[in-house]
């Protein structure tokens, strides 16, 4: 396994919204200003997580950032992860505000081999640090991340609330780094919405030729260079390979997207013994610029777009703050070595997805005609048994489960209750769970020896007479009855129940009932 260039780039998402900060221009402050909940959840263990990025499975080492949804160290299964994949030898960059001391010494505590794949992304909230009197911690820690021999950097969204400061920011990071943060533009517009509305992002400030001239002269950022020229690209009217090259991953629950709103029906977390097989994004792109994408164009995962520099000439080539080992590994380009379609294959690729858009928008119009059908016709008798589906769910819920009070319940509403839990994730183990459940109400109340109807092959009732029946009533198949009876007589209600399910169940597919007719 070559282990000397990167091979794929992957953005990992950590859940959870917690954060120290409050900046005014984030969502999380948001979230947090009404509730303290933002603890992360996760599906699979970190050893299954760190497992599922073996190399071999990428087809090499990849360049992983990981990023949280609020703060990124805060949930602490993130610190053994990142260890995990710098063991395997992946390029890992954390995004983080870098004012956790005990999480940052936590994350230096590794083999100096492993260190030097290590990237910290310190987001530098000027104004909340200053509120905190976090200003010296954060520049503290970058050092003693680089002295470990890991890779850090001050890094700065140029937003309208820190232009009254520019030159403060920048006196700071030279008199404490020796060197201007790297920078971007605060882009606005990345709704699919706002995507189609404007046909791009927007930034705040705008980049004027006036503004963008006051930032070089400033900061000299190529990263900051080259975002405001991704800003004015149509993504739309280029072939990306994100998808195939790169994609996103949930942390917490494995989903993975060929970009950043770019869905897939794939969990990255199942089936880790075999490779990741994702089709590129093609033109299909999911947000209003890569702009600030910087590591996806940075390796090459648009060829057709001419000049653009490397990750490490846009971001550290000059820097003394990134170990070699990095700047190296950080400059060359994924396109290098991976097979870049012909445009005869491009096309025949593009086409393939329209044909499959377009099979998915028929198959879309027809369920939509009979959905729309089906509603036209639907009676009262119809928005009756709803009625009583939710009136049942009602009494499951608050466990009032009498004789009496089930006697409204039809054979019709368990028809119709099974239609909707057919509609709901683990569905059929809710609908035996409820006829386990009214069962038990009705054998609490009342005595039972035998069924009180009986039905075979030989001679079924009609769909209308088994509808109309209440669950009071027990009804039971030919080749059940005897079962059902011991069941009785036992005052197995479970037993009962199972066999009540099984059996409507099968009568439900039977009478062609399964979608809720």
């Amino acid at each position: 396994m070559d282990r000397s260039r990167i091979k794929r780039s992957i953005t990992v998402y950590v859940p959870g919204h917690l954060c120290n900060l409050r900046c005014s221009y984030c969502y999380v402050t948001e979230c947090l200003k009404y509730s303290m909940d933002g603890h992360a959840e996760f599906n699979y263990s970190v050893e299954h997580m760190i497992k599922a990025f073996e190399p071999a499975r990428l087809g090499g080492i990849a360049y992983i950032v990981v990023i949280g949804e609020g703060e990124t160290l805060f949930p602490p299964e993130v610190i053994p992860f990142v260890k995990g994949l710098l063991h395997q030898g992946h390029v890992v960059e954390v995004v983080t505000n870098n004012t956790l001391d005990d999480r940052i010494g936590q994350l230096l505590d590794i083999p100096q081999e492993d260190l030097k794949h290590l990237i910290v992304k310190c987001s530098l909230h000027w104004l909340e640090l200053k509120r905190l009197n976090k200003v010296n911690s954060y520049f503290e820690n970058i050092r003693r991340i680089v002295a470990a021999g890991a890779s850090a950097y001050p890094f700065l969204v140029i937003c309208e609330e820190y232009m009254p400061f520019l030159d403060e920011i920048c006196d700071v990071c030279e008199k404490e780094l020796g060197e201007l943060p790297a920078c971007t533009p605060c882009v606005t517009a990345e709704t699919p919405e706002q995507f189609l509305e404007k046909g791009g992002a927007g930034t705040n400030p705008p980049c004027t030729t006036e503004f963008v001239e006051q930032i070089n002269k400033r900061l000299h950022s190529k990263l900051f260079e080259q975002s405001v020229r991704f800003l004015d690209i149509d993504v739309r009217k280029v072939f990306c390979y994100a998808g195939a090259w790169s994609y996103v991953v949930q942390m917490g629950n494995g989903r993975l997207c060929k970009c950043h709103n770019v869905l897939t029906d794939i969990n990255f977390f199942e089936n880790i013994d075999q490779p990741v097989e994702c089709a590129p994004v093609g033109c299909e792109c999911g947000i209003a610029s890569c702009s600030l994408q910087y590591c996806l164009y940075g390796f090459g995962l648009i060829p057709e777009v001419s000049n653009v520099p490397t990750y490490t000439e846009m971001l550290c080539e000059g820097s003394n703050l990134f170990n070699p080992e990095i700047k190296q590994l950080l400059n060359s380009r994924i396109s290098d070595h991976e097979k870049i379609f012909t445009k005869e294959e491009e096309n025949t690729f593009l086409m393939d997805v329209i044909h499959c858009k377009n099979l998915q928008i028929e198959e879309l119009s027809q369920r939509m005609t009979k959905e729309q059908y089906a509603a036209e016709k639907a009676t009262e008798a119809e928005k009756q048994r709803r009625l009583y589906v939710e009136r049942l769910l009602g009494l499951v819920d608050e466990d009032r489960l009498s004789y009496e009070e089930l006697s409204f319940v039809t054979y019709d509403t368990m028809m119709y209750l099974k239609y909707v839990c057919d509609t709901m994730p683990d569905g059929s183990v809710m609908y035996g769970h409820i006829w386990e459940k009214i069962t038990r109400g009705l054998f609490s109340s009342h005595t039972y020896v035998e069924p009180n109807y009986f039905y075979h092959a030989d001679n079924i009732l009609e769909v209308e007479q088994i509808q109309g029946l209440s669950v009071v009533t027990l009804v039971s198949e030919y080749e059940n009855a005897e079962q059902m009876k011991r069941s009785m007589k036992e005052g197995d209600y479970v037993a009962c129940a199972r066999i009540q399910c099984t059996q409507m169940q099968t009568f439900c597919v039977e009478k062609g009932l399964s979608d809720g007719d």
